[in-house]
Protein backbone atom coordinates (compact mmCIF):
# COMPACT_ATOMS: atom_id res chain seq x y z
CA UNK A 1 0.00 0.00 0.00
CA UNK A 2 1.42 3.31 -1.20
CA UNK A 3 0.74 6.49 0.95
CA UNK A 4 1.27 9.35 -1.10
CA UNK A 5 1.42 13.20 1.03
CA UNK A 6 -0.13 15.95 0.18
CA UNK A 7 1.34 19.31 -0.10
CA UNK A 8 0.66 22.00 2.55
CA UNK A 9 -2.21 24.33 1.23
CA UNK A 10 -1.06 27.98 1.14
CA UNK A 11 -2.78 30.54 3.26
CA UNK A 12 -4.18 33.45 1.92
CA UNK A 13 -2.97 36.12 3.40
CA UNK A 14 -5.96 39.13 4.54
CA UNK A 15 -5.50 42.19 2.56
CA UNK A 16 -5.46 44.62 5.20
CA UNK A 17 -7.73 47.46 6.18
CA UNK A 18 -6.66 50.56 5.11
CA UNK A 19 -8.10 52.97 7.57
CA UNK A 20 -9.10 57.18 6.39
CA UNK A 21 -6.61 59.16 7.17
CA UNK A 22 -8.35 62.52 6.52
CA UNK A 23 -9.98 63.04 10.02
CA UNK A 24 -11.89 65.98 8.47
CA UNK A 25 -14.28 63.08 6.72
CA UNK A 26 -14.69 60.75 9.76
CA UNK A 27 -18.28 61.63 11.02
CA UNK A 28 -19.19 62.44 14.45
CA UNK A 29 -21.11 59.44 16.37
CA UNK A 30 -23.15 61.87 18.67
CA UNK A 31 -24.24 63.97 15.26
CA UNK A 32 -25.15 60.97 13.85
CA UNK A 33 -27.06 59.48 17.21
CA UNK A 34 -29.13 63.17 17.02
CA UNK A 35 -30.01 62.88 13.37
CA UNK A 36 -31.26 59.55 14.27
CA UNK A 37 -33.33 60.25 17.32
CA UNK A 38 -34.45 63.61 15.65
CA UNK A 39 -36.07 61.60 12.05
CA UNK A 40 -37.44 58.63 14.38
CA UNK A 41 -40.76 58.38 13.98
CA UNK A 42 -41.21 57.02 17.73
CA UNK A 43 -41.64 59.63 20.18
CA UNK A 44 -38.88 60.36 22.65
CA UNK A 45 -38.76 61.36 25.74
CA UNK A 46 -36.64 62.36 28.98
CA UNK A 47 -36.90 63.54 32.09
CA UNK A 48 -34.56 64.11 35.10
CA UNK A 49 -34.98 62.44 38.87
CA UNK A 50 -37.77 64.65 39.82
CA UNK A 51 -39.58 63.80 36.80
CA UNK A 52 -38.76 67.30 34.86
CA UNK A 53 -38.49 67.37 30.71
CA UNK A 54 -35.28 67.52 29.83
CA UNK A 55 -35.17 66.49 26.36
CA UNK A 56 -37.97 65.49 23.64
CA UNK A 57 -37.52 65.03 19.92
CA UNK A 58 -39.44 66.92 17.26
CA UNK A 59 -42.11 63.62 17.04
CA UNK A 60 -43.04 64.28 20.22
CA UNK A 61 -43.78 68.46 19.47
CA UNK A 62 -45.65 67.14 16.55
CA UNK A 63 -48.06 65.04 17.86
CA UNK A 64 -48.61 67.18 21.57
CA UNK A 65 -48.81 70.65 19.06
CA UNK A 66 -46.63 72.08 21.99
CA UNK A 67 -42.94 73.60 20.83
CA UNK A 68 -39.99 72.75 22.22
CA UNK A 69 -39.85 75.58 24.76
CA UNK A 70 -43.13 74.69 26.13
CA UNK A 71 -42.22 71.54 26.89
CA UNK A 72 -38.47 71.71 28.00
CA UNK A 73 -38.40 71.89 32.08
CA UNK A 74 -41.94 71.15 32.49
CA UNK A 75 -43.07 68.79 34.91
CA UNK A 76 -43.59 65.51 32.84
CA UNK A 77 -47.41 64.72 34.88
CA UNK A 78 -48.41 67.81 32.70
CA UNK A 79 -48.94 66.61 29.46
CA UNK A 80 -50.31 62.59 30.74
CA UNK A 81 -54.13 62.19 31.45
CA UNK A 82 -55.42 62.19 35.05
CA UNK A 83 -56.20 58.07 34.77
CA UNK A 84 -52.44 57.78 33.58
CA UNK A 85 -50.68 59.63 36.60
CA UNK A 86 -51.43 56.70 39.13
CA UNK A 87 -50.06 54.16 36.99
CA UNK A 88 -46.89 55.88 35.87
CA UNK A 89 -46.05 56.71 39.26
CA UNK A 90 -45.85 52.77 40.04
CA UNK A 91 -43.79 52.33 37.30
CA UNK A 92 -41.52 55.20 38.11
CA UNK A 93 -40.41 52.91 41.22
CA UNK A 94 -39.30 50.75 39.30
CA UNK A 95 -37.33 53.21 37.27
CA UNK A 96 -35.53 54.09 41.02
CA UNK A 97 -34.58 50.44 41.00
CA UNK A 98 -33.05 50.02 37.95
CA UNK A 99 -35.60 48.20 35.82
CA UNK A 100 -36.91 48.63 32.31
CA UNK A 101 -40.39 48.64 31.52
CA UNK A 102 -43.19 48.67 28.93
CA UNK A 103 -46.64 50.11 29.70
CA UNK A 104 -49.61 51.74 27.64
CA UNK A 105 -50.89 55.41 28.75
CA UNK A 106 -52.22 58.40 27.12
CA UNK A 107 -50.48 61.51 26.76
CA UNK A 108 -52.86 65.13 26.27
CA UNK A 109 -52.05 67.39 23.48
CA UNK A 110 -53.05 70.96 23.49
CA UNK A 111 -55.69 70.64 22.20
CA UNK A 112 -57.07 68.42 24.80
CA UNK A 113 -57.01 65.23 22.95
CA UNK A 114 -55.99 62.11 24.59
CA UNK A 115 -53.29 59.85 22.27
CA UNK A 116 -52.77 56.61 23.58
CA UNK A 117 -48.80 55.28 23.31
CA UNK A 118 -46.88 52.53 24.52
CA UNK A 119 -44.08 53.63 26.61
CA UNK A 120 -40.78 51.28 26.62
CA UNK A 121 -38.95 53.20 29.65
CA UNK A 122 -35.30 52.87 30.30
CA UNK A 123 -33.32 53.88 33.36
CA UNK A 124 -30.51 56.14 32.15
CA UNK A 125 -27.51 57.77 34.39
CA UNK A 126 -28.43 60.06 36.92
CA UNK A 127 -31.75 58.92 37.67
CA UNK A 128 -32.90 60.42 34.66
CA UNK A 129 -35.08 58.42 32.48
CA UNK A 130 -35.68 57.90 28.94
CA UNK A 131 -39.23 56.77 26.92
CA UNK A 132 -39.26 55.67 23.72
CA UNK A 133 -43.28 55.66 22.68
CA UNK A 134 -45.16 54.66 19.91
CA UNK A 135 -48.25 55.62 19.04
CA UNK A 136 -51.52 53.54 19.06
CA UNK A 137 -54.15 55.30 17.47
CA UNK A 138 -53.99 53.09 14.66
CA UNK A 139 -53.77 49.99 16.20
CA UNK A 140 -56.31 51.20 18.49
CA UNK A 141 -58.78 51.96 15.50
CA UNK A 142 -58.01 48.85 14.45
CA UNK A 143 -58.64 47.23 17.33
CA UNK A 144 -62.28 49.16 17.55
CA UNK A 145 -63.01 48.18 14.22
CA UNK A 146 -62.42 44.29 14.89
CA UNK A 147 -64.23 44.69 18.45
CA UNK A 148 -67.44 46.01 16.92
CA UNK A 149 -67.39 43.04 14.01
CA UNK A 150 -66.95 40.40 16.83
CA UNK A 151 -69.74 42.34 19.13
CA UNK A 152 -72.24 42.74 15.73
CA UNK A 153 -70.91 38.55 14.08
CA UNK A 154 -74.51 36.67 13.97
CA UNK A 155 -71.96 33.85 15.13
CA UNK A 156 -71.72 33.33 19.04
CA UNK A 157 -68.20 34.22 20.03
CA UNK A 158 -66.64 32.58 23.53
CA UNK A 159 -63.23 32.66 24.70
CA UNK A 160 -61.73 31.04 27.91
CA UNK A 161 -58.69 31.07 29.48
CA UNK A 162 -55.70 27.83 30.26
CA UNK A 163 -58.63 26.88 33.03
CA UNK A 164 -61.59 26.24 30.53
CA UNK A 165 -62.79 29.91 32.72
CA UNK A 166 -64.79 32.02 30.56
CA UNK A 167 -63.50 35.38 29.82
CA UNK A 168 -65.05 37.02 27.08
CA UNK A 169 -68.32 36.65 24.86
CA UNK A 170 -70.04 38.55 22.94
CA UNK A 171 -73.68 40.17 22.50
CA UNK A 172 -74.76 37.22 20.22
CA UNK A 173 -73.66 34.55 22.78
CA UNK A 174 -75.33 36.57 25.47
CA UNK A 175 -78.68 36.26 23.06
CA UNK A 176 -78.35 32.89 22.82
CA UNK A 177 -77.95 31.52 26.46
CA UNK A 178 -79.92 33.80 28.16
CA UNK A 179 -77.22 35.36 30.33
CA UNK A 180 -75.54 38.41 30.45
CA UNK A 181 -71.98 38.89 29.92
CA UNK A 182 -71.29 39.29 34.14
CA UNK A 183 -72.87 36.22 34.80
CA UNK A 184 -70.80 34.29 32.83
CA UNK A 185 -67.49 35.45 33.08
CA UNK A 186 -65.23 33.61 35.33
CA UNK A 187 -67.19 30.50 35.11
CA UNK A 188 -66.07 27.11 33.55
CA UNK A 189 -67.44 26.72 30.07
CA UNK A 190 -68.16 22.97 30.70
CA UNK A 191 -71.22 24.75 33.31
CA UNK A 192 -72.84 25.48 30.04
CA UNK A 193 -72.90 22.61 28.11
CA UNK A 194 -74.95 19.41 28.63
CA UNK A 195 -73.10 16.18 30.03
CA UNK A 196 -72.29 15.01 26.48
CA UNK A 197 -70.87 17.87 25.51
CA UNK A 198 -68.71 17.96 28.34
CA UNK A 199 -66.96 15.09 26.90
CA UNK A 200 -66.66 16.65 23.52
CA UNK A 201 -64.86 19.62 24.75
CA UNK A 202 -62.28 18.17 27.15
CA UNK A 203 -61.32 15.64 23.90
CA UNK A 204 -61.00 18.57 21.99
CA UNK A 205 -59.08 20.59 24.67
CA UNK A 206 -56.47 18.06 24.35
CA UNK A 207 -55.99 18.73 20.85
CA UNK A 208 -55.88 22.76 21.57
CA UNK A 209 -53.08 22.38 23.95
CA UNK A 210 -50.93 20.86 21.39
CA UNK A 211 -51.97 24.18 19.02
CA UNK A 212 -54.42 21.99 17.14
CA UNK A 213 -57.73 23.97 15.57
CA UNK A 214 -60.59 21.84 15.40
CA UNK A 215 -64.79 21.64 14.79
CA UNK A 216 -67.13 19.91 16.16
CA UNK A 217 -70.93 19.94 17.04
CA UNK A 218 -72.14 20.92 21.28
CA UNK A 219 -75.01 21.31 22.43
CA UNK A 220 -75.39 24.44 25.41
CA UNK A 221 -77.42 24.71 27.75
CA UNK A 222 -79.27 28.34 27.81
CA UNK A 223 -80.83 30.31 31.17
CA UNK A 224 -84.00 28.68 31.06
CA UNK A 225 -82.80 24.83 30.03
CA UNK A 226 -83.20 25.30 26.89
CA UNK A 227 -80.37 22.76 24.39
CA UNK A 228 -79.29 24.72 21.69
CA UNK A 229 -77.68 22.66 18.79
CA UNK A 230 -74.28 24.33 17.77
CA UNK A 231 -71.27 23.94 15.64
CA UNK A 232 -68.30 24.98 17.60
CA UNK A 233 -64.85 25.99 15.62
CA UNK A 234 -62.54 26.60 18.51
CA UNK A 235 -58.67 27.67 17.44
CA UNK A 236 -56.28 28.11 20.05
CA UNK A 237 -55.31 31.20 21.77
CA UNK A 238 -51.25 32.36 21.69
CA UNK A 239 -51.65 32.11 25.94
CA UNK A 240 -52.63 28.43 25.79
CA UNK A 241 -56.66 30.03 25.89
CA UNK A 242 -59.12 28.78 23.59
CA UNK A 243 -61.27 31.09 20.96
CA UNK A 244 -64.70 29.71 19.47
CA UNK A 245 -67.48 30.62 17.02
CA UNK A 246 -70.33 29.05 17.26
CA UNK A 247 -73.32 28.43 14.62
CA UNK A 248 -76.49 28.28 16.00
CA UNK A 249 -78.08 24.87 14.42
CA UNK A 250 -81.24 25.03 15.64
CA UNK A 251 -83.15 26.06 12.11
CA UNK A 252 -80.92 23.84 10.11
CA UNK A 253 -81.95 21.25 12.61
CA UNK A 254 -85.30 22.08 11.73
CA UNK A 255 -85.19 21.89 8.37
CA UNK A 256 -83.46 18.43 8.58
CA UNK A 257 -86.28 17.11 10.70
CA UNK A 258 -89.30 18.81 8.45
CA UNK A 259 -87.03 17.24 5.31
CA UNK A 260 -86.92 13.30 7.20
CA UNK A 261 -90.10 13.83 7.88
CA UNK A 262 -91.56 14.93 4.28
CA UNK A 263 -89.49 12.43 3.08
CA UNK A 264 -90.49 9.56 5.20
CA UNK A 265 -94.08 10.91 3.92
CA UNK A 266 -93.36 10.16 0.64
CA UNK A 267 -91.66 7.11 0.74
CA UNK A 268 -94.38 5.67 2.48
CA UNK A 269 -97.38 7.13 0.54
CA UNK A 270 -99.87 4.78 -1.00
CA UNK A 271 -99.87 7.47 -3.95
CA UNK A 272 -97.15 6.72 -6.46
CA UNK A 273 -94.67 9.31 -6.70
CA UNK A 274 -91.88 9.34 -8.56
CA UNK A 275 -88.93 12.14 -9.88
CA UNK A 276 -87.51 11.81 -13.18
CA UNK A 277 -84.43 13.66 -15.03
CA UNK A 278 -85.34 16.00 -18.06
CA UNK A 279 -84.78 12.31 -20.47
CA UNK A 280 -87.10 10.57 -18.21
CA UNK A 281 -84.80 8.53 -16.29
CA UNK A 282 -86.35 7.71 -12.75
CA UNK A 283 -84.30 9.73 -9.98
CA UNK A 284 -86.83 8.83 -7.10
CA UNK A 285 -89.52 5.93 -6.19
CA UNK A 286 -91.40 5.02 -3.57
CA UNK A 287 -93.14 2.20 -2.39
CA UNK A 288 -96.39 3.74 -3.71
CA UNK A 289 -94.94 3.09 -7.37
CA UNK A 290 -94.14 -0.28 -6.65
CA UNK A 291 -97.22 -1.38 -5.28
CA UNK A 292 -98.54 0.57 -8.65
CA UNK A 293 -96.57 -0.43 -11.07
CA UNK A 294 -95.11 -4.04 -9.87
CA UNK A 295 -91.31 -2.72 -9.95
CA UNK A 296 -89.30 -2.14 -7.08
CA UNK A 297 -86.82 0.93 -6.68
CA UNK A 298 -84.07 -1.08 -7.21
CA UNK A 299 -85.41 -2.23 -10.71
CA UNK A 300 -86.49 1.50 -11.74
CA UNK A 301 -83.39 3.96 -10.40
CA UNK A 302 -81.56 5.65 -13.46
CA UNK A 303 -83.58 3.70 -15.75
CA UNK A 304 -85.72 5.21 -18.24
CA UNK A 305 -89.90 5.27 -17.99
CA UNK A 306 -90.78 3.38 -21.87
CA UNK A 307 -91.25 0.20 -20.17
CA UNK A 308 -94.46 1.79 -18.44
CA UNK A 309 -95.67 4.28 -20.46
CA UNK A 310 -95.88 5.18 -24.31
CA UNK A 311 -92.99 7.41 -26.03
CA UNK A 312 -96.15 9.69 -26.60
CA UNK A 313 -97.16 10.17 -22.92
CA UNK A 314 -93.18 10.66 -22.05
CA UNK A 315 -92.59 13.43 -24.54
CA UNK A 316 -95.55 15.21 -23.43
CA UNK A 317 -94.80 15.27 -19.72
CA UNK A 318 -91.20 16.31 -20.78
CA UNK A 319 -92.22 19.45 -22.78
CA UNK A 320 -95.06 20.42 -20.48
CA UNK A 321 -93.86 22.72 -17.97
CA UNK A 322 -97.25 23.94 -16.45
CA UNK A 323 -98.81 21.76 -13.52
CA UNK A 324 -101.38 19.37 -14.85
CA UNK A 325 -103.39 18.09 -12.52
CA UNK A 326 -105.33 14.48 -12.38
CA UNK A 327 -105.65 13.46 -15.72
CA UNK A 328 -106.10 9.93 -16.95
CA UNK A 329 -102.89 8.33 -18.04
CA UNK A 330 -102.86 4.69 -19.46
CA UNK A 331 -99.81 2.54 -17.78
CA UNK A 332 -98.68 -0.89 -18.08
CA UNK A 333 -97.78 -2.98 -14.95
CA UNK A 334 -94.89 -5.34 -14.93
CA UNK A 335 -97.14 -8.19 -15.16
CA UNK A 336 -97.52 -6.04 -18.54
CA UNK A 337 -101.22 -5.80 -17.90
CA UNK A 338 -102.56 -2.04 -18.77
CA UNK A 339 -103.61 -0.12 -15.65
CA UNK A 340 -105.18 3.34 -15.92
CA UNK A 341 -104.17 6.37 -13.08
CA UNK A 342 -105.01 9.57 -12.17
CA UNK A 343 -101.68 11.32 -12.76
CA UNK A 344 -100.79 15.23 -11.27
CA UNK A 345 -97.66 16.19 -13.03
CA UNK A 346 -95.57 19.24 -12.27
CA UNK A 347 -91.63 20.48 -13.71
CA UNK A 348 -89.42 20.73 -11.34
CA UNK A 349 -86.22 23.54 -12.06
CA UNK A 350 -82.63 22.43 -10.84
CA UNK A 351 -80.84 25.36 -8.59
CA UNK A 352 -77.77 25.35 -10.97
CA UNK A 353 -78.67 27.59 -13.65
CA UNK A 354 -77.08 24.89 -16.57
CA UNK A 355 -78.58 22.29 -15.00
CA UNK A 356 -81.68 20.27 -16.92
CA UNK A 357 -85.03 20.09 -14.82
CA UNK A 358 -86.83 17.33 -13.06
CA UNK A 359 -90.49 16.58 -12.85
CA UNK A 360 -92.42 14.98 -10.65
CA UNK A 361 -95.19 12.81 -11.02
CA UNK A 362 -97.98 11.77 -8.45
CA UNK A 363 -100.02 8.54 -9.50
CA UNK A 364 -103.10 7.11 -8.28
CA UNK A 365 -104.19 3.81 -9.22
CA UNK A 366 -108.12 4.13 -10.44
CA UNK A 367 -108.24 0.64 -12.83
CA UNK A 368 -110.69 -0.35 -9.97
CA UNK A 369 -112.61 2.55 -9.74
CA UNK A 370 -112.95 2.52 -13.75
CA UNK A 371 -114.18 -1.41 -13.63
CA UNK A 372 -116.79 -0.26 -10.61
CA UNK A 373 -117.92 2.41 -13.07
CA UNK A 374 -118.33 0.56 -16.15
CA UNK A 375 -120.36 -2.39 -14.05
CA UNK A 376 -122.49 0.27 -12.29
CA UNK A 377 -123.58 1.10 -15.55
CA UNK A 378 -124.18 -2.41 -16.44
CA UNK A 379 -125.88 -2.89 -13.87
CA UNK A 380 -127.95 0.23 -14.72
CA UNK A 381 -129.24 -0.49 -17.44
CA UNK A 382 -131.06 -3.66 -16.15
CA UNK A 383 -132.46 -1.84 -13.26
CA UNK A 384 -133.88 0.10 -16.00
CA UNK A 385 -135.32 -2.76 -17.58
CA UNK A 386 -136.74 -3.70 -14.59
CA UNK A 387 -138.90 -0.31 -14.22
CA UNK A 388 -140.26 -0.52 -17.33
CA UNK A 389 -141.95 -3.61 -16.57
CA UNK A 390 -143.62 -2.07 -13.58
CA UNK A 391 -145.99 0.81 -15.12
CA UNK A 392 -143.37 3.86 -14.97
CA UNK A 393 -143.79 3.91 -18.44
CA UNK A 394 -147.40 5.69 -18.15
CA UNK A 395 -146.46 8.00 -15.09
CA UNK A 396 -143.73 9.51 -17.64
CA UNK A 397 -145.82 9.74 -20.54
CA UNK A 398 -148.19 11.71 -17.53
CA UNK A 399 -145.37 14.11 -17.21
CA UNK A 400 -144.53 14.51 -21.06
CA UNK A 401 -148.61 15.34 -21.99
CA UNK A 402 -148.52 17.63 -18.74
CA UNK A 403 -145.15 19.42 -20.18
CA UNK A 404 -146.56 20.29 -23.85
CA UNK A 405 -149.80 21.66 -22.52
CA UNK A 406 -148.06 23.77 -20.02
CA UNK A 407 -145.88 24.99 -23.04
CA UNK A 408 -148.91 25.51 -25.46
CA UNK A 409 -151.08 27.83 -22.97
CA UNK A 410 -148.52 29.91 -21.32
CA UNK A 411 -145.29 31.76 -22.56
CA UNK A 412 -143.77 32.49 -19.35
CA UNK A 413 -140.24 30.91 -19.24
CA UNK A 414 -140.28 30.94 -15.77
CA UNK A 415 -143.18 28.75 -15.36
CA UNK A 416 -141.69 26.64 -17.70
CA UNK A 417 -138.56 25.99 -16.08
CA UNK A 418 -139.59 25.34 -12.44
CA UNK A 419 -142.20 22.91 -13.98
CA UNK A 420 -139.04 21.49 -15.17
CA UNK A 421 -137.38 21.10 -12.34
CA UNK A 422 -140.48 19.79 -10.37
CA UNK A 423 -140.99 16.98 -12.76
CA UNK A 424 -137.58 15.83 -13.03
CA UNK A 425 -137.19 15.59 -9.39
CA UNK A 426 -140.18 13.33 -8.91
CA UNK A 427 -139.60 11.31 -11.87
CA UNK A 428 -135.85 10.74 -10.75
CA UNK A 429 -136.00 10.80 -6.43
CA UNK A 430 -132.88 12.93 -6.90
CA UNK A 431 -131.91 15.28 -4.13
CA UNK A 432 -131.36 18.50 -5.99
CA UNK A 433 -131.98 19.63 -9.33
CA UNK A 434 -130.48 22.74 -10.99
CA UNK A 435 -131.14 23.61 -14.83
CA UNK A 436 -129.39 25.73 -16.32
CA UNK A 437 -129.75 27.72 -19.87
CA UNK A 438 -127.38 28.91 -22.15
CA UNK A 439 -126.02 32.68 -23.28
CA UNK A 440 -124.66 31.79 -26.58
CA UNK A 441 -123.25 35.41 -26.30
CA UNK A 442 -121.37 35.30 -23.24
CA UNK A 443 -120.55 31.48 -23.49
CA UNK A 444 -122.20 30.75 -19.99
CA UNK A 445 -124.78 28.67 -18.30
CA UNK A 446 -127.47 30.46 -16.41
CA UNK A 447 -129.04 29.26 -13.62
CA UNK A 448 -132.64 29.24 -14.77
CA UNK A 449 -134.42 27.11 -11.66
CA UNK A 450 -133.41 24.74 -9.23
CA UNK A 451 -134.48 22.44 -6.33
CA UNK A 452 -133.06 21.20 -2.87
CA UNK A 453 -130.23 23.89 -2.55
CA UNK A 454 -129.64 26.99 -0.57
CA UNK A 455 -129.06 30.87 -1.44
CA UNK A 456 -125.49 29.79 -1.60
CA UNK A 457 -125.60 27.80 -4.18
CA UNK A 458 -127.67 30.04 -5.94
CA UNK A 459 -125.68 32.99 -5.78
CA UNK A 460 -123.38 30.99 -8.43
CA UNK A 461 -125.95 32.15 -10.91
CA UNK A 462 -123.35 32.26 -13.66
CA UNK A 463 -121.23 29.51 -14.67
CA UNK A 464 -118.24 28.95 -17.81
CA UNK A 465 -118.90 26.38 -20.31
CA UNK A 466 -115.51 26.37 -21.22
CA UNK A 467 -113.90 23.75 -19.73
CA UNK A 468 -116.87 22.65 -17.69
CA UNK A 469 -118.86 18.99 -17.37
CA UNK A 470 -121.33 20.22 -19.16
CA UNK A 471 -119.05 21.17 -22.12
CA UNK A 472 -117.64 17.43 -21.66
CA UNK A 473 -121.02 16.21 -22.14
CA UNK A 474 -122.04 18.06 -24.98
CA UNK A 475 -118.98 17.42 -26.94
CA UNK A 476 -119.38 13.38 -26.05
CA UNK A 477 -123.56 13.68 -26.81
CA UNK A 478 -123.99 12.39 -23.85
CA UNK A 479 -124.70 12.48 -20.28
CA UNK A 480 -121.96 12.69 -17.84
CA UNK A 481 -122.34 10.42 -15.07
CA UNK A 482 -119.73 11.18 -11.52
CA UNK A 483 -119.71 8.51 -9.51
CA UNK A 484 -117.69 10.62 -6.85
CA UNK A 485 -118.52 14.63 -6.84
CA UNK A 486 -114.87 14.91 -4.94
CA UNK A 487 -112.53 13.25 -7.49
CA UNK A 488 -113.83 15.23 -10.43
CA UNK A 489 -110.96 17.85 -11.21
CA UNK A 490 -113.77 19.64 -13.35
CA UNK A 491 -116.07 19.91 -10.65
CA UNK A 492 -116.10 23.67 -10.31
CA UNK A 493 -117.82 23.81 -6.11
CA UNK A 494 -117.01 21.00 -4.55
CA UNK A 495 -116.91 22.86 -0.86
CA UNK A 496 -120.92 23.22 -2.12
CA UNK A 497 -121.59 19.73 -2.62
CA UNK A 498 -119.80 18.75 0.71
CA UNK A 499 -121.89 21.11 2.61
CA UNK A 500 -125.04 19.41 1.14
CA UNK A 501 -123.98 16.39 1.35
CA UNK A 502 -123.85 15.53 -2.28
CA UNK A 503 -121.59 12.81 -3.57
CA UNK A 504 -122.83 12.22 -7.15
CA UNK A 505 -123.96 13.83 -10.16
CA UNK A 506 -125.77 13.35 -13.38
CA UNK A 507 -125.02 15.93 -15.72
CA UNK A 508 -127.83 15.57 -19.04
CA UNK A 509 -126.70 18.42 -21.81
CA UNK A 510 -130.13 20.19 -23.15
CA UNK A 511 -129.52 20.20 -27.21
CA UNK A 512 -131.95 21.07 -29.91
CA UNK A 513 -130.66 20.43 -33.46
CA UNK A 514 -127.17 20.03 -32.86
CA UNK A 515 -127.35 23.48 -30.58
CA UNK A 516 -126.39 23.33 -26.96
CA UNK A 517 -129.90 24.80 -25.08
CA UNK A 518 -129.06 24.39 -21.69
CA UNK A 519 -128.12 21.84 -18.77
CA UNK A 520 -129.52 19.44 -16.25
CA UNK A 521 -127.47 19.17 -12.88
CA UNK A 522 -128.98 15.58 -11.04
CA UNK A 523 -127.50 15.28 -7.31
CA UNK A 524 -128.29 12.31 -4.57
CA UNK A 525 -126.93 11.84 -1.81
CA UNK A 526 -124.21 8.68 -0.85
CA UNK A 527 -127.53 5.98 -0.84
CA UNK A 528 -129.01 7.35 -4.04
CA UNK A 529 -126.45 7.07 -6.66
CA UNK A 530 -127.75 4.11 -8.01
CA UNK A 531 -131.29 5.38 -8.11
CA UNK A 532 -129.72 8.11 -10.10
CA UNK A 533 -127.62 6.32 -13.04
CA UNK A 534 -130.95 3.55 -13.69
CA UNK A 535 -133.33 6.05 -14.99
CA UNK A 536 -133.13 5.27 -18.43
CA UNK A 537 -136.15 7.54 -19.23
CA UNK A 538 -134.56 11.06 -18.15
CA UNK A 539 -132.61 11.16 -21.03
CA UNK A 540 -134.85 10.88 -23.27
CA UNK A 541 -137.34 13.35 -21.12
CA UNK A 542 -134.41 15.85 -21.37
CA UNK A 543 -134.29 15.82 -25.50
CA UNK A 544 -138.08 17.22 -24.98
CA UNK A 545 -136.78 19.80 -22.70
CA UNK A 546 -134.56 21.01 -24.72
CA UNK A 547 -136.99 21.26 -28.05
CA UNK A 548 -139.34 22.79 -25.44
CA UNK A 549 -136.80 25.32 -23.72
CA UNK A 550 -135.69 25.97 -27.38
CA UNK A 551 -139.23 27.03 -28.51
CA UNK A 552 -139.88 29.18 -25.01
CA UNK A 553 -136.88 31.31 -25.64
CA UNK A 554 -137.75 31.84 -29.28
CA UNK A 555 -141.61 32.78 -27.97
CA UNK A 556 -139.88 34.69 -25.28
CA UNK A 557 -137.72 36.74 -27.59
CA UNK A 558 -134.67 35.37 -25.66
CA UNK A 559 -133.74 39.30 -24.69
CA UNK A 560 -132.97 38.15 -20.87
CA UNK A 561 -133.04 35.19 -18.71
CA UNK A 562 -135.51 34.73 -15.89
CA UNK A 563 -134.65 36.48 -12.66
CA UNK A 564 -135.02 33.54 -9.52
CA UNK A 565 -137.70 34.67 -6.78
CA UNK A 566 -136.65 33.85 -3.06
Amino acid sequence: MTIVKSKPLARKRTPAIRRPTDKKNVPNPNTLYKKLVEHMNEIVWMVDDKQYTMYVNPKFCEITGYTLEEILGKYSYTFLDPGSVESVGEVEKLRKEGVSSSYETNIVTRSGERIPVLVSGTPIANGWTMGIMTDLRMMKQQESIYRKLVENMNEAVWMFDTHQRTIYVNPRFCEIMGYTEKEMLGHDCLDFVDDESKKIIQKEDAKRVKGISSSYEATLVSKNGLFIPVLISGTPLPDGGTIGIMTDLRELKRKAEKERVLSGAVSYATDGIIIADHMGNVESWNKGAKIIFGYTEEEMMKKDLHNIFSKEDIESMLKNTKVRYNFELRAMHKNRQEIIISATVSALMREERHGGSFFLLIARDITAQRKFEEELVVKYHKMRDAYNQFGIVRRQMDYIFDLADICCQSRDLTHITDFIVNSVTMLTRVDACILRLYDEKKDTLELASCFGVTDEWRSMSSLPLKGSIVERAFLQGAPVKIVDIMREPRYPTPHLARKHNFSSLFSIPLTFQGKLIGSLGLYVCPDKKLELFENEFIEDYAKIIGIILSRAQKDAGDPVLPVLKE
